[in-house]
């Protein structure tokens, strides 16, 4: 797949980063065949016949074994209802399988451009880059609204599937050791957690932009900011149509009309004040969670974004 406008193209970045919103989107283009997370632990297996038992895998020089062939059938739309069966546990489960199988055929026949939708495969972009050919787009969201995203829906993350991993800490982030540590053997509030795992997630990043200079990086805040603008730019970039439908997809979810939060416990909620969603998470943190996640994250954050925006919004 040398062609760059056949090549796969990944988005990734870390959860909550805006992802899903991305590759939603971009999947309204013509030809393009969306995947979803498959190096999540929990994934449908139909699509990706390949175990992920730690989040955040890390794919280096040696991936796990087998890892590269599933991946390859994974971007050539090739459902395994072996694999998926064996996991059945209800009616529903039967259902999923018989809309993912009916997805991929559909993928396949046509041909379609693979895009390959998920943050937790972070660590792994350059292997996948190498391996695939893909097109990589980063994804990157300030700090505070990462806490207060986690913080919202009680997300928690157990940081011995870092330490469990041969070469991750040592090859990644061997500065950050005694704190990942720590938080796998006394796990602190969620807000610490996700102050950590930023900056775990986006040190690499940022050594990303010096290496692979050639990738996309969006910042959350740009994109929602100026949503036709970016999506239209990401687009030319990667080769993708900025068709009609993407475009009316970009207008719906972004709308004004739309409200600036997520309804309680809502996971994703793409159709959002874009806008005015940018900066809420000073409400929903007090200043001194703030406080503790910009103590964590400060000089790492530093390279993505000016102080002033740690700033309380004043009133409109």
């Amino acid at each position: 797949m040398s062609d760059p406008g056949r090549a796969p193209i990944l988005v990734t970045g870390i959860n909550r980063s805006g992802t899903t919103w991305v590759g939603r989107t971009l999947a309204h283009a013509p030809g393009l065949g969306m995947i979803y997370e498959p190096f999540n632990p929990g994934h449908r297996r139909g699509t990706f016949r390949a175990e992920v038992p730690h989040w955040f895998t890390y794919a280096n020089g040696t991936p796990p074994p087998g890892l590269a062939t599933d991946l390859r059938r994974t971007l050539e739309f090739r459902y395994s209802y072996a694999a998926e069966i064996r996991r059945l546990r209800s009616v529903r489960d039967a259902g999923r399988m018989g809309r993912d199988a009916a997805r991929f055929a559909a993928h396949r026949i046509r041909g379609a451009r693979p895009l390959m939708k998920d943050p937790i495969a972070v660590l792994a972009a350059p292997w996948l880059a190498r391996e695939f050919g893909m097109q990589v787009v980063v994804m990157i969201r300030h700090p505070g609204a990462y806490a207060a995203s986690l913080r919202r829906l009680n997300w928690t993350h157990d940081f011995s599937h870092f330490l469990d991993q041969p070469g991750l800490v040592d090859e990644l982030v061997p500065e950050l050791r005694a704190d990942i540590a720590e938080f796998a053997r006394r796990p602190p509030h969620v807000v610490d957690q996700a102050a950590l795992l930023w900056d775990i997630v986006y040190t690499v990043v940022d050594r990303y932009r010096a290496v692979h200079p050639d990738w996309t990086y969006v910042r959350h805040e740009d994109l929602a900011t100026s949503p036709a603008a970016g999506f239209e730019a990401m687009c030319d970039r990667l080769g993708i149509e900025y068709s009609a439908g993407v475009a009316r997809f970009v207008a719906e979810t972004t709308s004004a009309s739309n409200p600036a939060e997520a309804g309680e416990g809502v996971v994703h909620a793409l159709h959002r004040h874009s806008a005015a969603s940018v900066r809420t998470w000073h409400e929903r943190l007090t200043p001194e969670e703030i406080g503790r996640v910009r103590a964590r994250t400060g000089r790492t954050a530093a390279a993505f974004y000016p102080e002033s925006d740690w700033v309380r919004p004043g009133p409109v």
